[in-house]
């Protein structure tokens, strides 16, 4: 009896089993990591080790078993694979997104004590070597910055202080007029008492118009009549704001327009929150001059030449009585169960100008933090998110605009 021995090739679905096997046994990498990322986060909030386990594994493998579940027999060990590779990268790249800044620590805490049975030496190994990999791999996303406290407000007593009087100087015969704006202008007034009549230019979208005021110290907002705006080309626009105003006849709803600046002299305030206000206008006088364009100047009275002195308080000056009017807050709060507090908060800006720069306060039950949005651009929203201290009593808090101002 002869015969030939012939070396039989493997079959296609023993090749299959093979590679499905080494497809499974690689997913253990990215699935062991998975398991100790998501222990590290439950052991960063000082979880029970069993218990943050046994949520790591539940977490992790059951998302596995309902993936591969449709694979037919021999395909099972594939499917759990490509499962594994795939579900593993879901969860790693969530963690960052979930816990921002915790990627690192949360591998360290977690494979330490899965490899702990190991040795500590070994532990510490393969903690440098997953905190290395996923840190380098996995983009992550920077915790929000702490929101800075603000302290409690407390009101200083105000007593009588000494001014020195200055050296005296040769007055000229003519006054000296300056060839531009010196932060300083000297307004000539008629009439008196709460009846000082000035000259102010007010810039619109259309052209600019010099108009008779009263310099009314007690007045908010500036006012102008109707006539007056439709002279500037200023439309009151459907959703303007509406305010209160006090006026000799009784309150009235105003709403708002905002003018592209006013002009005292050569001194110019670019943006300017102004009032519809009829019963605010009389024979000759168009309007009050207000505390939001006075406001921004020390004011000086001078009966007996009827002179004011106005000086500039700075650039930077804040503009809340204007910007106030034209900007809503939006804000979410979100309590995690280790206690921390993140806040975000949303400023809406309704007016044709941009605002440069927002301080807003976020008002808890006895703490204040101060929160910042630069550049939030004209009809249009800025959003911050920033963290707050853990333990922070904020089941209830408010959030109020503090200061802001006009961009240019």
């Amino acid at each position: 009896m002869s015969g030939v021995i012939r070396r039989t090739e493997p079959t296609r679905a023993r090749r299959g089993n093979r590679a499905g096997l080494l497809l499974l046994l690689s997913a253990l990498v990215p699935v062991g990591l998975a398991v100790s990322v998501v222990l590290g986060v439950g052991l960063e909030r000082n979880l029970p080790a069993q218990g943050a386990l046994l949520g790591a594994l539940l977490i992790t493998l059951l998302p596995l078993l309902g993936l591969a579940s449709p694979a037919r027999n021999r395909a099972v060990p594939a499917a759990i694979g490509v499962a594994g590779w795939l579900w593993s990268a879901a969860l790693l790249l969530a963690v960052p997104q979930y816990f921002p800044g915790e990627l690192g620590p949360a591998t360290r805490a977690g494979v330490t004590w899965m490899a702990a049975p190991l040795g500590e030496e070994v532990a510490q190994a393969f903690a440098d070597a997953g905190e290395a990999v996923l840190v380098a791999v996995v983009p992550s996303e920077a915790p929000p910055p702490s929101a800075a406290e603000l302290p409690p407000v407390e009101e200083a007593p105000r007593e009588p202080r000494a001014v020195p009087v200055a050296a005296a100087v040769e007055v000229a015969d003519e006054p000296v007029q300056a060839e531009g704006p010196t932060g300083r202008v000297v307004l000539p007034y008629e009439g008196g008492g709460r009846s000082m009549r000035v000259l102010a230019t007010f810039q619109g979208p259309r052209t600019e118009v010099t108009h008779t005021m009263l310099f009314d110290t007690g007045a908010t907002l500036t006012t102008l009549s109707a006539e007056a705006l439709d002279e500037l080309g200023a439309g009151v626009p459907p959703d303007a704001p509406i305010v209160t105003l006090n006026t000799a006849g009784g309150q009235v709803q105003a709403p708002l327009v905002l003018l592209d600046g006013v002009a005292l002299g050569l001194e110019e305030v670019p943006w300017a929150t102004v009032a519809l206000c009829e019963a605010c206008a009389e024979a000759g006088v168009s309007g009050l001059l207000g505390l939001n364009v006075t406001g921004l100047f020390q004011v000086s009275l001078d009966h007996e030449e009827q002179e004011i002195d106005l000086t500039r308080r700075g650039r930077r000056v804040d503009r809340l009585a204007d910007v106030t009017h034209w900007v809503e807050l939006g804000s979410t709060a979100k309590v995690w169960s280790d206690g921390r507090i993140e806040v975000e908060v949303t400023a809406e800006n309704r007016a044709r100008a941009a605002v440069a720069d927002l301080s807003i306060e976020v008002a808890c039950a006895d703490r204040s933090f101060a929160v910042s949005l630069d550049d939030v651009p004209a009809r249009g929203a800025r959003t911050t998110r920033v963290s707050l201290p853990r333990g922070t009593d904020c089941r209830e808090y408010r959030v109020m605009l503090r200061e802001g101002r006009w961009g240019h």
